[in-house]
Order: C-alpha cells, then structure tokens, then sequence
C-alpha cells in the first residue's frame, strides 16, 4: 500500500525519465509521504515497438498537433467503439480533403502502425488498471504533457470505476489555465486538477486528502466545487511557483532506471537523463518570441545558483555514468558562462549534455560549452531572414544565426534547429533570397524540418491575433476527433489552432523553393565541407560544396588578414583593425569594400548590406572527418603529384581553369557512384592542421 502513486502514461518520453513526477517524488519524500512513479511509457513501447512509440512521442512522425498519439486512446475516453477510425485517417493522416492545408500525407504502413497501436489499447489499460490496484494507493497522480492526455484520461476513468475510492489528481502543461478547468469539468472522475508548478502546492494537497481535510482553498487547484466561480469571473489562477530553485530537492529517477532495466531495453538503449537548472525565460521576460507559448503564463525566469547547478549534476553523472544529460531549460543562464560552466569544465565529469540557448553566443562561449561537455544545443535559429527574424522577435540576424553554426562545427557542438515560416506580415521575397543563400552553407548542420507557423496556445500571436493580423482561430481538426465535446469545450481543451491570414497569402508557393533547397542541403550535408587551413602566410580555402567549382582558393597579406578577421561578423561600418606585417599599408574603405565583395561573389563569405562573413570554417578545433580527408586526398591527386609520404601541389603556378577542371573531374568520378579501381582506396583518417605545410618552392605538401 502506498500514499501516492505517480503516473506517466503514453506518450510521455520513453528513453528518459520525467523530471516533473521525480521532483514530485522527492517532494513528496521530504513529507514522509510514500510514493511510486510507474512508467507505462515503456511498456506501451514494447507492446507497440520502440520505432514507431518514438516517432509519434518525439514528433519523428507526423506532427504532433496531429495528436495521434492522443487519438490511439480517444476510444477508450468517448467509450466507444473504432466508428472514427475511417474519419481521422482521411481527415488527419491522409489528408485526403485538404483539411491540414499542403501537409504531406502519412504513408499507408504508418497508418496501419496507428491502427494496430489502436486495437492495442484495450488490454494494455487493463494491464495498466491491475498494475494500479495492486499498489493500493489513496491518490494517484497523472502528469500531462502534449500527446499524454487521452491516455491519461482513460486510465483515470478505468480506475474510477475499479476503485471509487481512489482520489485522482491531473497535472502537467496540458492542465494549465482553462485547458484543466474544462478537462475537469467535461471528465467527472477526476477529483482535482494542478495548474502551474506542483512542486509547492502538491504535497499540501496530498497531506490534506490523507487528512481528511479540503482542497478548495489551495491556490491553483481546480476542484468541482471551485470551477463555477472560475468560468464565471474567466480566472483561472495558477499555483504558487517555486521562487529560489535552490530549495528543490535532488530528483528521484531510481523508479525509471528500475523499470526500465526489466525491459527488454536494457542493455540496447542507454536512456538519457533530464537535469533542470532555470524555469521561465529571460529572453521572454523582455520580449517573447511572437511564436512561442512553451512557458504558459510562468515566463518569469528563476535559476540555480551555480554551485547548486553543478552539485546536482555531479550527483546525476555520479548516479547514471553511462546516460547524457539533458537539460530542461528552455533558455540558458548567461551567468553560466561566469561560474557553472567553467567549474564543469574544471571537474572533467566525462558528461554528454544538451541545452537550448539563444543563437547570439560569442565563439568564446561555444568553445566554453564544449569544455564543459555541452555536445548539443537547440539555439532557437527559425530564419536566415532579419525582416522575418524582427517579425518573431527573435532578436539576432540572419547573419548571427549562420555565424553560430560556423562555430558549432568548429568546435563539435550539435545545433538542432527548425526553419520555420508563414509568420503574418513576412515578405515571400525574403524566402527567395534565403533559397539562393543555401547552396552556400551546404557544409553546415542543416535544419530538422522547415515547418509553416503553428499557432499555440500562450503564445502572443495566439493571445492578440488580431494586433498580429490572422483570423478565424479555431482548434485543430485533430481534436474533434479525439474528444467528444462541444466546440466551446474543444477550443479551452486545445492547444494548438488553425487559423487565416488576414491579408491572404500563398505561403506554401513561395516557401516551396527555399524547401527544395533545404532537401538538396540535407542530401549534401555529410560530404560538403567548406574549410580553410592558415599555413606559413598563405590561407589555404578547400572548397567541397557541391554547388562550387573551384575547389581550392589561396589568399594572402591583405585578404588573407581580411578574410580571417571575417570570422566573426566584419561590419564595414565599424571595421576592426587588420593584422598585417608591418610593411603592408592598411587598405582604405574602399578597398576593404572592393575585397570583401570579392570574398561574396566567390561564395567564400556572406553579405547583408554593410557586414560581411566568413563562411570557411578554420581548421585547428576543426578536425577533418575521414569523408572530407578522402576529397582532400582525391583533389590532391588530381591536382599534384606524389614525393614519398606527401602529394604536392603548385600552388601558385596552377590557374582557376585547371582548379575547375579537375573539380568536374572528381565530380564526374564521384557521381558515377563506382569506386575507382585504379588505385588502392584512400586512407579514411583525420586531417589536421599539422599535416599541411609549404615547400621551399612554395609548394602545398599534404601528408
């Protein structure tokens, strides 16, 4: 018999823990209150197969305002039978009326993925339902995040009716605001609805049922007794939140790790591990992203003291050695940059960890998240495009935006990013502009996807759409399907909403030749390099993208000084001093501007009005992958010849036209997809800088 029994039900994340119910486990243990977090999550997973659980839970699959994951569930929360089957799969995952705009239609084997998940439900909530009674909790708490809630919901129905007795409590981002005042008051067998941070108020609530006392009076908590006065005044407070982070306790994952080492995961996945450092966002503290409403009404930004931070995961790493670290954050902390990631970087944890960041670092600062073992960022990138970028307050450029993933690559941090367009008021221009930009940046991390604006609930463009000029709001088409309400229901349940310009726009015309590009820059990605190796005063540019055809640029003195102050963004309007020899004069403006445009026509660097930047990325942290090694060694074969255990090339003899030349040859080679069998394979090995010098001729020597 337990006090508490905490619940996360697909599709919740099934390779990490959920940080929420840990907290409130270990909340909950301060108060000598026993408890359990049961994971159904992986048990779904084995039922159904890990592939597809995580294609629908990690929005591999389709999106997830397409709520499939819910919709697998929604018989069992209407009570009724597959009458919607043949609905929802033309409507939604078809798409067969158009009814989700130029969406592309899921493929017939995901379909039936979904079906077969669907005709799964029945016997796993039974499993679900013996797994719960055999604990005898008094309460049980189910957390609801995205495409966890018709799940939920009939699990909490299931035990209603097993159990009367059993005090059911939902929480979690679905159940803020009114979307929990409407979800309580549509699904009666639930007892009590958390909005807002639990951390506080949850274990009050707890010991008052074990008392025997009311609920009503807690501040966030929606009761059946508490919702009329609500919907009435259109009020829906939210719990007090947590004001100094330091006072949380150290999450409690040990439930997880249990369960999961008695699946058959164990031993062939190696979950990862969620770690929270700040709540809220500074940057939105500000100016939120026209866009975002991840945060719901709890932007205020709060963060742990550095010591605390890095106490905590050393405890994690400690704990769970072999997992990666994910942190929760939603932006991080720039005094990070000052304490935490350096006593991280001080202590050599032997730690993977991922963050979301703003896209304005300093290179310093990514360098600083390397050594710190930051492996991966998501940095909020979104546009190429600083008229597009204005329009979602993002507050960088579109030059900072690719300057970031120059420097990610340099120093081998992961930028995971997302293009995303249709913003009202955006010039369909600037997408042709960003189009011919990408041939261009093909030897950068590509974006994930390059999806139209989804409206959120929160968001600003959702909370004043009139002021951000769309029209006719509506819920999403998914969620008539999943939930057998009213429409007024269905628009305070939803998060996520359809919605018309009000100055009529073809987005997807005008967007789809930036979306062919990107699918070219996806393809080329792993074989396109564009890197420069400084070598005894010459700047030596190797060239791979596939849109180039001279391979090899050598620039010294004044551009080679030029081109590498361009690393960072080169403003004309405050030019930075050059480093030149002392017997070279300093260019005027003009000559700088003259230089510089050369830098642009060749495709070596990038211009927006009066700044121009650098595209090669320096190799020094940058160490050649053995893909890219191989083309250098097939150009040098190409172009010079053998001495020893060096190929030599003349690097001041040779003119463009042969360079071009031999380009279309190694092109011609490799597009025939069949190996040169002239010769024996190159070797497949790390190039670094030391493996490049100069002859006394002035020759380029290449071991």
């Amino acid at each position: 018999m337990r006090d508490v029994l905490l619940i996360c039900m697909p599709f919740g994340p099934v390779f990490n823990p959920s940080l929420g119910l840990s907290l409130l486990q270990a909340g909950l243990a301060r108060h000598r209150i026993s408890s359990r977090v049961r994971y159904f999550t992986i048990d779904f997973a084995e039922r159904i197969g890990q592939n597809f659980y995580c294609d629908v839970a990690y929005d591999n699959g389709p999106p997830v305002e397409y709520l499939t994951g819910d919709w697998i569930f929604s018989a069992a929360v209407k009570n009724a039978g597959s009458a919607d089957d043949d609905a929802y799969v033309d409507d939604i995952l078809l798409n067969r009326f158009g009814t989700l705009g130029n969406d592309e239609p899921c493929s017939p084997a995901f379909v039936r993925r979904v079906l077969y998940a669907r005709r799964q439900v029945p016997g796993f909530l039974d499993h679900c339902l013996n797994e719960v009674l055999r604990e005898e909790p008094r309460i049980v708490g189910f957390s609801s995040i995205f495409q966890q809630h018709a799940a939920s919901l009939a699990l909490a129905r299931a035990i209603r009716h097993a159990r009367p007795d059993i005090r059911i409590v939902f929480g979690g981002a679905n159940c803020e605001g009114v979307m929990g005042a409407e979800t309580l008051r549509r699904f009666p067998f639930i007892d009590a609805i958390v909005s807002g941070e639990g951390d506080i108020v949850f274990p009050e609530l707890v010991r008052r049922v074990l008392g025997s006392e009311p609920i009503g009076s807690l501040q966030g908590v929606r009761t059946p007794g508490t919702l009329d006065a609500e919907f009435e005044a259109n009020c829906f407070p939210n719990a007090p939140a947590v004001v100094n982070l330091d006072d949380l306790p150290c999450p409690d994952h040990e439930d997880y790790f249990e369960q999961f080492r008695a699946s058959r995961y164990d031993g062939e996945w190696q979950p990862s591990v969620p770690f929270e450092t700040s709540r809220g966002c500074w940057w939105g503290e500000r100016r939120q992203c026209t866009f975002c409403g991840l945060n719901g009404r709890s932007l205020a930004f709060r963060s742990k003291s550095a010591g605390r931070a890095v106490e905590e995961l050393v405890t994690l790493v400690g704990r769970y050695p072999d997992a990666d670290v994910d942190a929760t954050d939603n932006i991080l902390d720039m005094r990070y940059f000052s304490g935490f990631l350096p006593e991280v970087a001080d202590r050599r944890l032997n730690a993977t960890i991922y963050y979301e960041t703003k896209s304005n670092l300093k290179k310093d600062q990514i360098r600083m998240l390397r050594d710190a073992g930051v492996r991966g960022i998501q940095p909020g990138i979104e546009s190429f495009s600083d008229r597009v970028l204005a329009l979602m307050r993002k507050g960088v450029t579109g030059l900072q935006n690719i300057q970031l993933l120059k420097w990610c690559k340099e120093f081998g941090v992961e930028a995971d990013w997302n293009l995303i367009c249709g913003f009202p008021g955006e010039p369909p221009e600037e997408y042709a502009r960003m189009a011919a930009l990408v041939p261009l940046l093909t030897h950068l991390r590509p974006p994930i996807s390059a999806a139209p604006l989804r409206l959120d609930r929160f968001s600003p463009i959702f909370c004043d759409g009139e002021k951000a000029g769309i029209t006719r709001v509506q819920p999403m088409p998914s969620y008539r399907h999943v939930y057998p309400l009213p429409e007024e229901a269905i628009s305070n349940i939803a998060y996520y909403f359809t919605f018309e310009y009000r100055d009529p726009r073809d987005v997807g015309a005008y967007v789809d030749p930036l979306r062919r590009q990107l699918r070219e820059w996806r393809r080329a990605a792993k074989q396109s390099d564009l890197f420069a190796v400084d070598v005894e005063g010459r700047l030596v540019i190797w060239d791979l993208r596939p849109a180039f055809r001279v391979p090899v640029t050598v620039l010294t003195r004044i551009d080679r000084a030029l081109y590498l102050a361009c690393d960072g963004i080169f403003d004309l309007r405050h030019p930075r001093p050059l480093d030149l020899d002392a017997t070279v004069q300093a260019p005027s403006l003009e000559e700088l501007r003259a230089r510089l445009d050369s830098f642009a026509a060749r495709g070596l660097a990038v211009k927006q009005d009066d700044r121009y930047l650098a595209l090669a990325v320096l190799l020094g942290e940058y160490v050649l992958p053995p893909e890219v090694a191989a083309a250098v060694y097939r150009l040098a074969r190409l172009l010079g010849r053998r001495r020893g255990a060096e190929w030599i090339i003349p690097l001041d003899t040779i003119d463009g036209r042969s360079w071009r030349l031999a380009a279309l040859k190694q092109a011609r080679r490799n597009g025939s997809g069949k190996p040169d069998r002239r010769r024996r394979p190159l070797r497949r090995k790390k190039l670094a800088p030391d493996r490049f010098s100069v002859t006394d001729l002035g020759e380029l020597a290449i071991r």
